[in-house]
């Protein structure tokens, strides 16, 4: 595995992006709205999976930008390289691809965000706070440790059987002080575990019709 780039701990700095885009306009489209919202930074394109793996292994990024479908090296192929090479380093799709995976993908763990092309604002805010919050790979110490969490957390409901209450129509979790409280707010207060959001391939199609 090759190792992650330096930390960067401003974006006062110059940060490296790599940039997985087969549209040079699109490219120049992403670097004008950094520029313009003051990013300092070097910028890097490439469109196929041995270009992609050269950056990685030569120049690691501190942040990878990726499109969704490009023709012959999806995005999705270019997450599972970053992962190996660069397990930390924030990866942001940024793409205009209207599909149930690229929803399902703003679950993964291994996804930063996924920004819109049509609203490219919201990117440098969104690599600001993926690299003023860098990611973190449990320890096998720490996962030991949220293992351990857990089990007293249901150790805490053993009168009632070891089941923990939750509401059968908002979904709320009863804790055993008798507040009802939001599954992410719950498991985040007793396990300090971290949650992201996006959409399941069920509720997509309802999803859609709105936007």
């Amino acid at each position: 595995m090759i190792g992650d780039a330096p930390m960067i701990t401003s974006t006062d700095k110059e940060i490296q992006i790599l940039f997985l885009e087969d549209v040079p306009l699109d490219a120049e489209l992403v670097s004008s709205a950094l520029q313009h919202d003051g990013l300092k930074f070097r910028f890097q394109r490439v469109d196929t999976r041995e270009g992609f793996l050269f950056e990685l292994r030569q120049h690691p990024p501190d942040v990878i930008l990726s499109d969704h479908g490009l023709p012959q090296f999806s995005g999705f192929s270019a997450l599972a390289l970053a992962r190996e090479h660069c397990p930390s380093t924030p990866f942001i799709f940024v793409t205009d691809a209207h599909t149930p995976d690229v929803e399902i993908e703003k679950l993964a763990p291994d996804v930063t965000d996924v920004i819109p092309k049509r609203d490219l604002s919201k990117l440098a805010p969104v690599i600001r706070r993926a690299l003023a919050e860098p990611r973190r790979r449990l320890t096998r110490e720490q996962r030991r440790q949220t293992v351990q969490k857990l089990l007293e957390l249901v150790a805490a409901y053993e009168l009632d059987g070891a089941y923990i209450p939750i509401c059968s129509w908002c979904k709320n979790i009863r804790d055993t002080d008798g507040h009802w409280l939001l599954p992410e707010v719950y498991f985040s207060r007793h396990l300090e575990l971290k949650f992201t959001h996006g959409i399941c391939t069920d509720c997509w199609p309802n999803f859609a019709r709105q936007k």
